[in-house]
């Protein structure tokens, strides 16, 4: 009668041993697979967008074009078509259709053009349960799909569809299955001896093993902790389930690895992204929008927006549009207040849906100021090109005429005998203001003349050092002198020597022409991380005040009394076909500093 007893103690013992483990396998398989697949289609669907947003580009930049032809022959779209599946372990083709179904681009070259078969969705397989959904994974070779409508003028133009193997889900699933059956394998026979031996303390050593379960569940994975009573094989056996619950930690960790990866590429983008929960919760946003929101990422995260901005912030109305109506929008301007100041944003909201209802939305900010700035790199630009067509008219129409009223002129003064004094000083102003539009002209062909930039090698030091020498030569009986700070390791860089040697030319004139009463002009060079130098020319002259800053570098503007105000506009031009970048530093009465970066490759 005792032995039947331990018998079906024993029995007890192990079917709860049983039950614990094959509990702990299932959870940790359903959760690892859910992981899984909810990591695919997220990918899936950050790559769809990402194709989204260069398509919309390639149609926008051709609006007058077909966009299935658009589309089909932009090489960046296919670019990005090929280089999703190879970014991707899980995708086995990405293509784009149009409303009819049919393929416009494909990664295999050989189905554009044929009606694309539709597959599951793969979000739809992340809301099955988890007996359906491994089910899913492991009945054979299939095919899930992430799609993403494209839209053009408001109306439905095709989608983004990218497939998923569950072959390749699968395969990422199997370590850990393997190892969950290998762990449930040892368990098993481990707890059938465990019990048979010490049957009269099963109660106890079970308590303790669910009391280390539940700290598993928990996610409190600290030392190895071993049951309170029993032999070792129940210590063994809780050694065992604390090694689990270190590698279900491991895993959560590599999740989260994966997604500080993805945070990573997505501070990177210029624009502001912020996803937002159903309840307006933050889930993330980028360092962007970091500005806007007015918080690190950490202590936002989880916290609803209405406690991040005020009620009147012109952000929030949008988004409660978004997530409360459905309804996105696009490029609205907004003026927010960042940092102290008021800045003008191009702001987009769309909600995310999943399985036709509102789960959240994603805001997308764009800080007008840099559109802004292209916009007066493009005008400057035009406006270089409409006087260009000018140049040549003006050199025949005013150029000429000029030359031959300086050949008469002369030719009248060697005529003339026994000239009045003020005749002839009549005469003199006369040849003065002709040589004085001749150099006008002359600076306006040197800025409007298309120039061959020669990029070569070149010794920046030995540049600079040169035309220290010269000028300081030219303005020491002025009490100017040339002080060089060169940094040694600079490196030899790639630009045209001669317009370099007339922009910084031009630029140490200026230095000098400040300092009527004699100075410092000092030349400093520095290396600017591993693609960027710094050469900043320093003055001690009168300055320049803050209301002309801004116009210093526009054509004909000048408050010299004889300038011209080319010779600046010269300068700028040329640091611009060097892909450079110049900025000026100055306060009335203190100098000014004029420093340009040049690219270490520049014309390369």
């Amino acid at each position: 009668m005792r032995l039947g007893v331990r018998l079906r103690e024993a029995v007890a013992v192990t079917l709860l041993t049983f039950l614990v483990v094959a509990t702990t396998t299932l959870t940790h398989l359903s959760h690892l697979s859910l992981v899984v697949t909810r990591e695919a289609d997220r990918l899936a669907e950050l790559i769809a967008r990402q194709i989204y947003a260069q398509s919309r580009q390639a149609i926008a930049a051709a609006p007058s074009d077909d966009p299935r032809d658009v589309l089909r022959r932009d090489r960046e779209v296919r670019n990005l078509l090929d280089a999703s599946v190879g970014y991707s372990p899980q995708l086995v083709y990405a293509l784009v259709a149009d409303e009819t179904g049919r393929t416009l681009l494909h990664t295999e070259r050989d189905k554009e053009g044929l009606p694309a078969p539709l597959y599951p969705s793969l979000a739809a397989l992340t809301d099955l349960d988890p007996v359906s959904r491994f089910v899913a994974l492991y009945e054979g070779p299939r095919v899930y799909e992430s799609s993403l409508p494209l839209a053009l003028n408001g109306a439905p133009f095709g989608s983004i569809r990218l497939g998923v193997s569950t072959t390749l889900l699968r395969r990422e699933l199997g370590a850990s299955l393997r190892q969950s059956l290998t762990l449930a394998g040892i368990a098993l026979p481990l707890a059938w001896l465990l019990a048979m031996g010490l049957a009269h303390l099963t109660l106890r050593p079970v308590r303790a093993l669910a009391g280390q379960i539940e700290r598993i569940r928990r996610g409190e994975f600290g030392p190895e902790q071993t049951a309170e009573a029993g032999g070792d094989e129940f210590q063994e056996l809780s050694v065992q389930l604390q090694q689990f619950g270190r590698e279900l930690h491991a895993d959560r960790l590599a999740t989260l690895s994966e997604r500080a990866q993805l945070q990573h590429v997505v501070d990177k983008l210029e624009d502001g992204v912020i996803f937002l929960s159903r309840e307006m919760t933050v889930l993330f946003f980028n360092k962007s929008a970091q500005d806007v929101v007015g918080r690190p990422l950490e202590q936002a995260v989880g916290v609803p927006l209405a406690d991040l901005l005020p009620a009147h912030h012109p952000l929030r109305p949008v988004v409660e549009r978004a997530v409360d109506g459905g309804v996105g929008f696009r490029n609205a301007t907004l003026a927010l207040s960042v940092e102290g100041r008021r800045r003008e944003y191009l702001a987009s909201a769309f909600p995310v849906e999943n399985a036709r209802e509102v789960v959240g939305a994603v805001v997308l900010l764009k800080d007008l100021e840099s559109i802004k700035t292209v916009q007066s790199l493009v005008s400057y630009s035009a406006k270089l090109a409409a006087l260009g067509r000018l140049t040549s008219g003006i050199a025949h129409e005013v150029k000429n005429p000029l030359n031959a009223m300086m050949i008469h002129l002369e030719l009248l003064k060697e005529r003339l005998v026994d000239v009045p004094p003020e005749v002839q000083k009549s005469l003199d102003v006369i040849g003065g203001e002709i040589r004085r539009l001749d150099r006008v002209v002359q600076g306006f062909l040197r800025f409007m003349r298309p120039q061959e930039v020669s990029f070569k090698a070149l010794d920046l030091h030995a540049l600079l050092t040169s035309l220290g020498t010269l000028v300081e030569a030219e303005w020491q009986a002025h009490g100017v002198r040339v002080v060089l700070a060169l940094d040694p390791g600079l490196p030899i860089i790639n630009a045209d020597e001669e317009l370099l040697r007339q922009a910084f030319l031009n630029i140490l004139q200026n230095a000098c022409q400040a300092m009527p009463e004699g100075g410092q002009v000092t030349i400093a060079t520095a290396r600017v991380g591993t693609e960027a130098i710094r050469v900043s020319i320093r003055d001690e002259g009168v300055g320049i005040r803050p209301e002309d800053l801004e116009k210093i570098f526009k054509l004909y503007y000048t408050t010299k009394a004889d300038g011209n105000g080319i010779g600046l506009s010269v300068v700028y031009r040329i640091i611009q076909l060097h892909d450079g970048a110049i900025d000026v530093e100055s306060g009335h009465g203190r100098g000014t500093a004029m420093i340009i970066k040049l690219p270490v490759r520049s014309g390369a």
